[in-house]
């Protein structure tokens, strides 16, 4: 007998390590990285594909990313994050984020 499981995907957001200055004065470029995976859960767009925003924008997307922890960090429209669903990772832009009382959604 199989078990469904109901946060089968992970994303990772790409972060940022800020350029600094040595104590010879070198300037050192920053760097970028992605974090460690979080669970969550995909859902492809249907054919109506659009969403209005809580800033009132209505935009396109690609995927509806559920069940992120209502913890987890602050997304702004424009961040990059990697998607993994079921072993095929792939690159989005973020178009929406929205904190709800036990879990979080993005809109990539």
């Amino acid at each position: 007998m199989s078990v469904i499981e109901p946060i089968p995907h992970t994303l990772r957001y790409q972060t940022a390590i800020v350029g600094f200055e040595d104590d010879n004065g070198d300037w050192h470029e920053g760097l970028e990285a992605w974090s460690d995976p979080m669970p969550c859960h995909a859902v492809a767009a249907g054919r109506a594909n659009e969403v209005t925003f809580p800033d009132g924008t209505t935009d396109t997307y690609s995927y509806a990313v559920g069940r992120l922890p209502s913890d987890c960090r602050e997304f702004k429209t424009g961040d990059r994050v990697l998607l993994n669903i079921f072993g095929t990772e792939t690159e989005y832009e973020v178009k929406g984020f929205h904190r709800y009382q036990l879990q979080s959604k993005i809109w990539v």
